[in-house]
C-alpha cells in the first residue's frame, strides 16, 4: 500500500508500568503499523481502519502531543508524540478519508440493489 507518512510515535504499554515505547510506524490509506524497535524487519502489529473508531482525546501539552486510538471493539491505544510533529493529524486525516471511501461504497452498493430489485 502506498506510505503516506512514516516516522516514530511512542506508544503507552499495556503492561503495569504503563511506560512510553519507541514504535516505527507506517501511515498507509488502509492501515496504521507498528513496529517494535524501530525497525520493519521486526514483526509489526497492523491497525486496520476498518477496525478503528476514531482518534480521540488530543490534548498538547509542552512537549508532546497525546491522542488515544479507539477501536470498535472499544479498546483504547494511547500515543505521544512531539508537539510539532502532527501525527494524530496525519491519522486522523488518512481515518476520515478511508471512512469517507467506505461510506461511498455502500452508498452506491445499496442504489445497484435497489436497483436490481
Amino acid at each position: 500500500a502506498e506510505v503516506i507518512r512514516e516516522g516514530e510515535l511512542e506508544k503507552r504499554s499495556d503492561s503495569l508500568f504503563q511506560l512510553w515505547k519507541k514504535k516505527l510506524v507506517v501511515l498507509t490509506k488502509d492501515s496504521l503499523s507498528l513496529f517494535p524497535d524501530g525497525h520493519k524487519r521486526a514483526k509489526g502489529k497492523e491497525l486496520g481502519f476498518g477496525s478503528i473508531l476514531k482518534v480521540d482525546c488530543v490534548e498538547r501539552t509542552g512537549k508532546y502531543i497525546y491522542f488515544t486510538i479507539v477501536t470498535k471493539d472499544r479498546k483504547e491505544i494511547d500515543f505521544r508524540c512531539p508537539d510539532q510533529s502532527c501525527w494524530n493529524a496525519s491519522i486522523t486525516m488518512a481515518l476520515i478519508d478511508f471512512q469517507n471511501k467506505r461510506a461511498i461504497q455502500d452508498f452506491k452498493s445499496r442504489q445497484e440493489m435497489e436497483q436490481a430489485a
